[in-house]
């Protein structure tokens, strides 16, 4: 049992790159640095954010989904920017071997020998066209299909099983797997893991995944804004005109179902939409679009739910800037009336304040624009992010209406 005074969750991409540290596939590199600090001999310098801040000489416990404990980390350096953004850096010590992921025979190691073979590099969605260009680079000889992907998703699934059934066709062809690790740095990590391990005729097919990545879409803004009503037309177009697995996460559905328990003081609305955000991640994490349609009014609020998706999956904020007067107009419920009587405490834009997002990715009025045109300015964006499918679907936006608030 470890005495680390502070804890943090590493997932998604994170977790792999905590893991390949461990392997000693990046040897001598032996825990994280600050930002621009590469020690000499070092491949690369990883570097680790943290949303807390700590002190040189603290032990942080790094911890996997579940909690367990993996490594810790002797903290020695530690760096804030002026944006609030923090880094630390020092020696890593493992307290168990890396055993997440898919693929555990197929992975790297460092008896892995590249020395003498074509190495081809994939990702994503694997082509025939480019696993046979791969096959036949320079003749015959033996040749290695090395998929890079985060351990955890299902395009890494599908590659390894697409390249597996290739190399069985071939009489001196491997399957390797190479973890999509985020280190905090600039690098091609799977390159220069490969580079490592002797692979000196390399040649890169890497493609991304055909299908849309999976993501987080927040419509955030006051009641009656117009965010359910976005949120919700948003699905039925994406439905009816694209392949992107989407499910809606209204905020009063996801109360009722599973947060039944909670009220709506402060702390129990934000536990309420750590879990909106918890669920949404996972539908992320297997390439489905989450809408989420919460009022979520603090930054603070939104910048946990952020964590709870990234960096495994994109998160997209819209803010429904739509204007108090309007909104209040809009209060079918009777909620604003009866928080100007004081029957409820604590109401958003009444006695309890609205802080806008700077970080929106995208802001609407559905005062002054239609719902038609809100989903369209949206979709428009998504497939700017490339969270949309696009191969082999086609992505309509919907037809400029007339009307407003539907």
């Amino acid at each position: 049992m470890t005495s680390a005074s502070r804890s943090i969750v590493l997932s998604g991409p994170r977790l792999d790159g905590l893991e390949v540290i461990l392997t000693g596939l990046l040897h001598p590199v032996d825990g994280y640095r600050l930002p621009g600090d590469v020690p000499e001999g070092w491949p690369l310098a990883p570097n680790l954010e943290v949303a807390d801040p700590l002190t040189p000489g603290e032990r942080l416990l790094l911890e996997d989904p579940d909690r367990t404990p993996l490594a810790v980390l002797d903290v020695q350096h530690v760096r804030e920017s002026e944006s609030g953004r923090r880094w630390v850096g020092g020696t890593l010590r493992s307290l168990r071997r890396p055993e997440h992921g898919l693929a555990r025979e197929l992975r790297a190691t460092l008896d892995t020998d590249l020395h003498g073979r074509r190495v081809a590099l994939f990702a994503g969605s694997i082509r025939p066209a480019d696993v046979l260009s791969a096959a036949h680079l320079t003749g015959s000889g033996p040749v290695d299909f090395v998929f890079v992907g985060a351990s955890n998703a299902p395009t890494t699934a599908r590659g390894i099983r697409d390249l597996t059934d290739s190399a069985a066709q071939l009489r001196d062809a491997r399957v390797i797997f190479v973890p999509e690790a985020d280190l905090g740095a600039e690098e091609d990590v799977a390159a220069v893991i490969v580079r490592r391990l002797g692979g000196t005729d390399v040649h890169d097919f890497r493609r991304p995944a055909e299908q849309g990545a999976g993501a987080v879409v927040l419509f955030t803004g006051l009641s009656g804004a117009g965010k359910s009503t976005l949120a919700r037309a948003l699905v039925e177009h994406l439905h009816a005109h694209s392949a992107q697995p989407t499910v809606l996460l209204d905020g009063d559905d996801v109360r009722r179902e599973i947060a039944g328990e909670l009220g709506f003081g402060r702390e129990d609305r934000d536990r309420n939409l750590q879990r909106i955000a918890w669920v949404a991640a996972r539908i992320a994490e297997v390439g489905g679009l989450a809408v989420c349609a919460p009022i979520a009014p603090f930054a603070s609020s939104r910048d946990a739910m952020r964590a709870k998706v990234e960096p495994a999956s994109p998160f997209v904020i819209v803010y429904v800037a739509t204007p108090l007067a309007v909104a209040e107009s809009r209060d079918r419920k009777g909620l604003y009336a009866r928080a100007r009587a004081g029957l409820i405490p604590d109401f958003t834009g009444i006695d309890s304040p609205y802080e806008e997002p700077a970080d929106a990715d995208l802001v609407l009025d559905t005062s002054v624009s239609s719902v038609d045109d809100g989903v369209a300015q949206v979709v428009r964006m998504l497939a700017e992010r490339g969270v949309l499918a696009h191969a082999g679907i086609t992505v309509e936006e919907p037809k400029q209406g007339a009307g407003g608030q539907r």
